[in-house]
């Protein structure tokens, strides 16, 4: 990315696999609906057009109605959605998410929510993630030409900020950017787990099986340099491009080396972008997710308390996690920070239904491209700029080799 981008970035914030063999559990189409999206006529929109995010939102046994909720939250007619329960979960808990969903009027007049029906093994301490992850990408490709960024969240994770205000601050953020928290910096555990040779049984068995550790280890790689960080990305479209159908060779070659290491989806992308000639200047390094961790820290960030909102709002983050599921804090956070009622979607421009007296306003609809960010968007733009405004931040750019 040239600096002129940036420039241009600063000025407009401060002004405000060719072929897929997939099987979709299929969402039907409504034979006559009162409802239709319709374009706003006789107004015009000062703002840059509002990108559209394609959701890949995965879980695993028993998380299908921590799903569903989260898809009410971060849900908005523009974008699109890939709902995975993993091979864990039985086939009919994916059929109940299917139905779940083909029963909400506005998932299947937007037709932009599919559930995902031959499931994927996954185990995190292996590589199966990544080929979840991929597959996720590659169909989401496939069903739309249109979408700008690639955004994968968890059964556990929820957002911080309303689609309207995440749209709207995206709104002047170059395409190209690419979200990935990395470093170089390996430390003694990183190395250990870099080093190990392990097998994922689910890249060969059909049922669940132990990760398998070889008893000989290897040096880290010479060809490239190892960057490891948070299994949370938000990719370019043309990234994403690039790691499944590029004509360079690297996201294969790295695919192959990653296949054999513990938890490759804390690394893959990291050193995919950070060793690219392409995508290394256009790598920001963050995450946009706010998480805890214990003193002294886990293996794993812990479960987000009410005693963290202030934290979490604060950060500007968009997105966080883990938290318990049905925890009182997602109802404080959809009551005050998304304005949701419970099993209904985020309201936000495209709502032209009247509000109060248990009215849902998103009953009626009106134009996807009118957006009504609010004092979340404020909060998301700091956050940005910050990162951005860092003196180091183009000395903290991927260290390209």
């Amino acid at each position: 990315m040239s600096k002129m981008s940036l420039k241009l970035f600063f000025s407009l914030l401060l002004v405000s696999l060719i072929s897929l063999h997939l099987f979709v559990l299929p969402t039907p189409r409504a034979s006559s609906s009162p409802h239709s999206f319709s374009r706003a006529a006789g107004l015009e929109n000062p703002f840059p057009p509002p990108p559209r995010v394609a959701y890949f939102i995965s879980g695993s046994e028993g998380d299908g109605p921590r799903i569903l909720r989260l898809l009410h939250a971060v849900y908005h007619p523009r974008n699109q959605y890939l709902l995975h329960l993993d091979l864990r979960a039985p086939q009919r808990q994916r059929e109940t998410l299917a139905v779940s969903v083909q029963s909400v009027q506005v998932f299947v007049a937007a037709d932009n929510v599919n559930v995902v029906g031959e499931a994927d093994s996954v185990s995190y301490e292996g590589s199966t993630p990544i080929a979840s992850l991929l597959h996720g990408a590659a169909i989401l490709l496939r069903f739309s030409k249109h979408w700008d960024w690639f955004v994968n969240l968890g059964a556990s994770d929820y957002p911080l900020i309303p689609q309207d205000d995440f749209l709207h601050v995206l709104s002047f953020v170059p395409k190209d950017f690419n979200f990935i928290q990395h470093t170089s910096n390996i430390g003694w555990k990183e190395y250990q787990r870099i080093i190990s040779v392990v097998v994922d049984p689910g890249l060969y068995l059909a049922s669940k099986g132990t990760i398998f550790v070889g008893n000989k280890k290897r040096i880290l790689p010479t060809a490239y340099r190892f960057f490891t960080g948070s299994p949370y990305v938000i990719l370019s479209r043309k990234f994403i491009e690039f790691s499944i159908m590029g004509l360079d060779n690297l996201p294969r070659t790295l695919l192959m080396f990653f296949s054999n290491i513990k938890s490759s989806h804390q690394g893959y992308f990291q050193t995919l972008a950070c060793n690219s000639e392409a995508f290394y200047k256009t790598v920001v390094n963050s995450d946009l997710h706010f998480i805890a961790w214990d003193n002294p820290p886990g293996k794993e960030p812990r479960n987000l308390r009410m005693s963290d909102l202030n934290k979490m709002l604060g950060s500007g983050a968009p997105f966080a996690g883990s938290f318990h599921p049905n925890d009182p804090l997602l109802d404080r956070i959809d009551s005050f920070v998304l304005d949701r009622k419970l099993d209904r979607t985020t309201p936000g421009g495209w709502c032209i239904g009247r509000h109060g007296r248990g009215r849902d306003p998103c009953q009626f609809w009106g134009d996807i491209n009118i957006l009504r960010p609010g004092p979340a968007a404020k909060r998301f733009e700091k956050l940005l700029l910050r990162l951005m405004a860092n003196t180091t931040f183009w000395s903290n750019l991927c260290a390209h080799q």
